[in-house]
């Protein structure tokens, strides 16, 4: 019977094929839901329980939120003069008067679900997010949460007034900025009519609103009139990693659509402006550099939002950008790639769309973030648990103590308790330093890192007066866990120093003062030591050459410092970009030894080179040169 039932379906499909399909043509999520909702396998149903299924919705008692704003008519103050959004409902349809005499828009969808609601509402024939978003508490948890503005600036004028809507206004519409990534097939058109200029969207079957989302073939690329295997592109089959990145990367980063070499685009999504085409994830001749131009500076017009290292994103939607940097991208050990990590046809249930089961190779596991499994499958007899061995992995529960001894070795940690049995709010677990929140969505912060590089305490110290992209700089100690520890975290250690209930200032005294101390014990666990020598009192300050020289894994570096100083000893490579921080802060009059392991700011092995040290002490500075093996 079921194989009946499946040659039945089968011939449904091809049926659905025959039809006039032109190649590269999307034919929406409809056209394969046929068959993948029980017949060939089950991955519709499920996705219609991911964020990427829900990102738009049609405004109903569910998907609006917070529902008894808008059933009591309250208001939202958006931050300008005394404007406000005055939120009401009558019977199914929910509105938002924009400004006291404003016009009042009715909602055409909800969008966001996962840890913000925002508003679409339509003029003409275009749509504009509304002024307003409401937090949510936690990803996936609308218990409570909070009105924020959304770029109030694009409808108001300083004195609260709500703004005209003319080309200026326009340019500001979701067509034009948003929906390249919040829906399958889209394509956007811009529109002159006499003086006027707007932009409108359209997307697959006829824009239905099962295609104002991330569906089946935003990710498998357009259906193209072939039946059965093959006639979508399977993104695991991809023939490089680059290739199998893009496909998440197209939406995942941040950057402008391309209109030549150096000049910013008129989008922030994957068109090729001077071509009038679009990134499609199947066809591998046609990169998405051809449609994304990745090479605008960092925090300026088209470039990403990153803190103040260059490299750690500060802005959501930019993991293709980290993930390209990081170690996992150039690992010769196994190939990562984005559903590596996570399964798209998840349901909403399981944290970020996470798997629950990986092959390495030839060896299969059952995985879990919270328990280091998902690291450790990968890892394991890899640095830098080459001890750990793939049957502990097989069998977590049996080996965890053998395994938190190697992690603890490795973090530097007293306790092993990735799953927060003992309130420490998972000390061990690798993407607490790996992957700390750095970036923000709705909550600061909500969305992890995908460097999977430690910031490291020194950097918050190295930015305190910094204030042009934000005030000082996080680092991942704090921001994951000793920053604020109370609930969950309540083991966590303070070392005393008061809470900061923001966390959007990291240039204040208590954090400076934390990173002061988290920094000292990062440099006495061995990843930069300073130790003083018993010496007289020097008489000049003196910078020794290192020794040995050329070396490896580690050198040694005398400093003398005549008297008390602000010191600062670091290591920059030969373009000028510092790389490593050896020693910085006050240290009273001595002599002191500098060992250094060869790794950058991010606990990192720096590659074979040559280096340039320099020491800035009192009104003295000195450089020398140094060369690393590998």
């Amino acid at each position: 019977m079921s194989r009946l039932y499946l040659f039945f379906a089968l011939i449904c499909c091809l049926a659905l094929v025959q039809q006039d399909a032109p190649a590269q043509t999307y034919q929406g999520t409809q056209y394969c839901q046929l068959c993948h909702s029980g017949a060939a396998g089950n991955q519709y149903t499920v996705w219609q329980n991911t964020l990427h299924a829900k990102i738009h919705l049609r405004p109903d008692t569910i998907s609006v939120r917070p529902l008894d704003w808008f059933t009591r008519g309250d208001s939202v103050s958006v931050g300008i003069a005394s404007a406000k959004v005055y939120l009401s409902r009558v019977g199914n349809d929910y509105f938002a008067r924009v400004g006291a005499g404003g016009t009042n828009y009715k909602i055409a969808y909800t969008y966001g679900w996962g840890f913000k609601q925002r508003y679409l509402v339509k003029i003409d024939t275009s749509y504009y997010m509304l002024p307003i978003q409401y937090n949510l508490k936690g990803y996936l948890n609308n218990t409570t949460g909070s009105w924020v503005p959304y770029n109030a600036s694009n409808w108001f004028n300083t004195d609260g007034t709500p703004k005209p809507i003319n080309n200026t206004f326009r340019t500001k519409s979701w067509d034009k900025n948003c929906m390249g990534c919040h829906i399958t097939g889209g394509r956007v058109e811009r529109v002159v009519v006499g003086t006027d200029t707007s932009w409108r969207a359209t997307w697959a079957n006829n824009s239905s609103d099962l295609n104002m989302t991330i569906g089946c073939e935003a990710c498998h690329g357009p259906s193209t009139g072939g039946a059965g295997p093959g006639h979508q592109m399977n993104p695991r089959t991809l023939p490089s990693k680059r290739a199998k990145l893009e496909v998440c990367g197209q939406c995942h980063n941040r950057a402008s659509s391309w209109r030549g070499p150096g000049l910013v685009g008129t989008h922030e999504y994957n068109k090729n402006e001077l071509n009038n085409t679009y990134f499609n994830p199947g066809d591998t001749t046609h990169p998405l550099s051809e449609f994304m131009n990745f090479g605008m500076p960092a925090n300026g017009p088209g470039g990403p939002g990153t803190w103040y290292d260059g490299k750690t994103a500060r802005q959501h939607h930019q993991q293709y950008q980290e993930i390209l940097g990081s170690r996992h991208f150039t690992t010769p050990f196994v190939e990562i790639t984005c559903f590596t990590c996570h399964a798209s046809h998840k349901g909403s249930g399981g944290n970020h769309l996470l798997v629950d089961s990986l092959t390495v190779g030839t060896t299969h596991f059952r995985v879990d973030n919270a328990d280091n499994t998902l690291c450790l499958a990968c890892h394991a007899t890899h640095e830098p648990f080459q001890a750990i061995q793939p049957a502990w992995v097989q069998n977590e529960p049996a080996y965890r103590d053998s395994i938190g001894r190697y992690v603890n070795q490795h973090s530097r940690h007293s306790v092993y308790d990735p799953l927060n049995t003992l309130n420490t709010g998972g000390s061990g677990r690798c993407s607490k330093c790996h992957m700390a929140k750095t970036a923000i969505t709705a909550v600061a912060y909500d969305i992890h890192t995908h460097t999977f590089a430690v910031v490291p305490p020194v950097q918050t110290l190295r930015y305190r007066d910094s204030t042009r992209v934000a005030t000082g700089m996080l680092n991942s100690c704090a921001a994951s866990c000793h920053r604020n520890p109370s609930g969950s975290t309540a083991a966590v250690p303070s070392f005393g120093i008061p809470t900061d209930p923001t966390l959007t200032n990291w240039a204040e005294p208590t954090d400076l003062a934390l990173a002061d101390t988290l920094w000292r014990y990062w440099q006495a666990w061995g990843f930069t030591g300073v130790r003083e020598l018993a010496h007289a009192v020097p008489a000049t300050y003196t910078l020794s050459q290192n020794y040995p020289n050329p070396f490896n894994p580690s050198t040694h570096i005398i400093v003398e410092l005549p008297q008390q100083s602000d010191v600062m000893l670091a290591v920059y490579n030969i373009i000028g970009e510092r790389v490593a921080t050896l020693m910085q802060g006050e240290f009273k009059a001595g002599r002191y030894e500098v060992t250094w392991q060869g790794k950058d700011d991010f606990g990192l092995q720096l590659a074979t080179g040559v280096y340039l040290y320099r020491l800035d002490a009192g009104n003295t500075s000195m450089t020398k040169k140094m060369i690393l093996l590998r």
